[in-house]
């Protein structure tokens, strides 16, 4: 097989939550431990730190590693999914995982994962972990797929925890109540580690210290270890001075202006300054998040005459956030594309969607995608102004010809409708 057979298999042939939702997915951690078993456990041979969290998990994995090249490591990151391109889930120091690995890893296995009920994600966890084995890593951010106690990455016995926060999502699977959602996410949390939280509801915080009380767990609040003050604020960048207590202070430039970066900041700050001591290595901040490491379907600025701004925006909380950012803007009109999966509660996101919007329906090319017709009835519901388009490519270029210099065009609703619409 060349390289796109074997991501054609992998996408075609084995069970991938991506395309089928609920039904691809391997409840439990049996299948992974078998795989781990056949490879020989690779996820034992670096030290890793595990992160989780309703949002920003993924901004806030990519952000640490970004943080721990200024320590001279060779850092391996796992995240997904991926937006343009399969090999963004797995890359070390910045580098995507090589199509060779990929092809090699596939054809030696492939009648061993055919002949088993693994899922995409199941092969893509242990072809990461393969990876960062091969590759020596000397430290592994390793973003939690969904949940967190019954995650395939849940193999891992990780140097530091990391929950970002904890939301209502995937309710079908993970629980109708943030209780039962904390329990699953604070399920990552191991033996003799390290555990840092982000923004953590009060009333549910204990769930998280009762864990770490129980195994011997280091706890840490960042939003109490660190203070952050902005000193600037514009439509694409943010400069920031970060505290630590008391005797450390620098200050960041970072390419992302919205709170909730700025709150996945302040975990991933506090993670590196505890590698740091862990490693036993001089407290350095490197400015390296200033313009280097652009993090896709993150308030990603497309374009400035009108602006044109993305974001993967897909529940409840990462829309209240994108909503009140948004508010924070100047602009005469504004235009919202959007689109998702089935899945999501699209009668309360409508709910909080402000009405002085134009929003334009589009459907994602995934076979989880909303149909139109049926997102159309929940805006109807909640007297939204919308049209349909057919794609996000149309609803693009129909915004275009519309919106003068003064307006904004903003795309959000799912990381999958984001991928249909090469912005690079």
């Amino acid at each position: 097989m060349n390289y796109d057979e074997t991501i054609k298999f992998l996408f075609n042939n084995i069970p991938n939550y991506q395309k089928s939702g609920k039904s691809a997915i391997r409840t439990g951690l049996t299948n992974i431990k078998i795989l781990a078993n056949y490879f020989n456990n690779p996820q034992n041979s670096f030290k890793s730190i595990h992160v989780g969290g309703t949002n920003g998990k993924g901004t806030t994995s990519t952000s640490i590693a970004n943080l721990c090249l200024s320590l001279d490591f060779k850092v391996g990151l796992f995240t997904s999914p991926h937006i343009y391109d399969f090999r963004e889930r797995i890359q070390i120091n910045g580098s995507k995982i090589s199509k060779s690995f990929i092809k090699k890893f596939i054809f030696n296995n492939k009648e061993f994962f055919e002949s088993n009920d693994f899922s995409f994600f199941e092969i893509n966890t242990i072809m990461a972990f393969e990876y960062f084995k091969y590759k020596n890593v000397d430290l592994a951010i390793i973003e939690v797929g969904l949940g967190g106690r019954l995650d395939s990455t849940n193999i891992l016995n990780p140097i530091m925890s990391v929950v970002t926060n904890v939301g209502l999502d995937h309710q079908n699977i993970l629980g109708d109540n943030i209780q039962d959602i904390a329990t699953e996410k604070s399920g990552i949390i191991k033996k003799n580690s390290i555990f840092i939280k982000g923004e953590i509801q009060e009333d549910i915080d204990y769930i998280f210290q009762d864990k770490c009380k129980l195994n011997n767990v280091q706890y840490f609040n960042a939003t109490k270890e660190l203070k952050i003050i902005s000193l600037s604020k514009k439509i694409d960048h943010r400069v920031i001075k970060v505290d630590y207590k008391t005797s450390n202070s620098f200050e960041i430039k970072l390419n992302n202006p919205t709170d909730y970066f700025f709150k996945n900041i302040r975990v991933a700050l506090l993670v590196f300054i505890k590698v740091v001591k862990l490693f036993n290595k001089k407290l350095y901040i490197k400015n390296l998040l200033e313009n280097k490491f652009k993090i896709y379907g993150r308030w990603n600025i497309i374009s400035h005459k009108p602006y044109i701004i993305s974001d993967g925006c897909h529940n409840i909380d990462a829309f209240k956030s994108v909503i009140k950012e948004l508010n924070t803007l100047k602009f005469e009109k504004l235009y919202f594309i959007i689109g998702g999966v089935k899945e999501k509660k699209w009668d309360e996101i409508c709910k909080i969607l402000p009405k002085r919007y134009k929003y334009i329906l589009t459907k994602p090319f995934n076979n989880r995608g909303i149909d139109t017709d049926d997102l159309s009835e929940f805006f109807k519901e909640n007297m939204l102004d919308h049209i349909v388009k057919k794609d996000i490519n149309n609803a693009i270029e129909f915004c275009k010809k519309r919106a003068s210099s003064n307006d904004l065009i903003f795309i959000g609703g799912s990381l999958f409708l984001l991928s249909d619409y090469n912005e690079k």
